[in-house]
């Protein structure tokens, strides 16, 4: 059996516009039919095509949308990841078709699997989250600035509070109507089974579905290294370094502190290892 030789194509996403490196044209609209078409036509072309670009936030959603309906293979991978691998080629300059060659290569060298299609619902999920985060943020910096405020100034701080509650309030009722939805149904699944244990709420398990959707296909080593919780060794020759945690998701950590609070305090299991160390 012969095997197909795979070909990588290095994408690097912009906000209005795709640069390519393995394949031609070498520059796209970042829009949904522009990429749909281009990507029918690579498939006729190149039916052993393998997109490789970097997560961008929000910027390659689109692309990946796109390559999940024409049923092309796409890696998503780490921007830090890239970047060092740019830096072991020896590649300090940066442009857009630098990073598009650079992913092209990486994807030849690494061979990442392919990043599954993105789940809409988790996404809409993560979209409200976003906002609750930003509304309450924006509550607490009100509430703060209220209180060193002259009477005047205080009422409308108070006039703001109030519509930043009412949003809030509006963003929640979206966020329990989506969960409630039988696209939703794994999701909420997963939240009642967090649920369970003591020291985790309702807030603190929606973020970690939608920020830590690998629960419960990964061990705990793996997850505590997503979550930026795993200790990093820090160690050469004879010398030992202290362990830190560093990178993963931050939206896991912050939501998992107050969690780890209570937990620390009610929880009979995590209770006795709290106070061992």
């Amino acid at each position: 059996m012969t095997n197909i030789a795979i070909h990588y194509v290095g994408v690097d996403v912009a906000k209005d516009c795709l640069e390519l490196a393995g394949v031609k044209p070498t520059q796209l609209s970042n829009r949904p039919a522009a990429l749909r078409t281009w990507l029918g036509k690579l498939k006729a072309a190149q039916p052993s095509a393998h997109l490789i670009c970097e997560a961008t936030g929000r910027y390659h959603h689109a692309l990946q949308v796109a390559c999940a309906q024409v049923d092309v293979a796409l890696s998503v991978v780490n921007l830090r990841q890239a970047r060092d691998f740019a830096r072991s080629l020896g590649r300090l300059a940066k442009t857009d078709r630098l990073d598009a060659e650079v992913l092209r290569r990486l994807g030849g060298s690494l061979r990442p699997k392919v990043t599954p299609p993105p789940c809409l619902v988790l996404r809409q999920l993560q979209d409200l989250l976003a906002m609750r985060h930003a509304l309450v943020e924006d509550h607490t910096a009100w509430a703060n600035r209220s209180a060193l405020m002259c009477k005047s100034a205080a009422i409308l701080c108070r006039r703001r509070l109030k519509t930043l509650e009412r949003e809030t309030a509006r963003v929640e009722s979206a966020i329990d109507e989506l969960m409630h939805t039988a696209e939703a149904a794994p999701l909420e699944a997963k939240v009642q089974s967090l649920c369970l244990v003591c020291g985790v709420g309702i807030r603190t398990a929606l973020v970690l579905v939608a920020w830590l959707s690998e629960l419960g296909e990964c061990n705990r080593r793996q997850i505590a290294a997503l979550a930026g919780l795993a200790p990093l060794n820090r160690d050469s020759g004879s010398f030992r370094g202290q362990a830190h945690i560093a990178h993963g998701r931050a939206p896991v950590r912050k939501a998992l502190y107050q969690a780890a609070v209570v937990a620390a305090r009610h929880n009979e299991c995590l209770m006795p290892f709290y106070q061992r160390l």
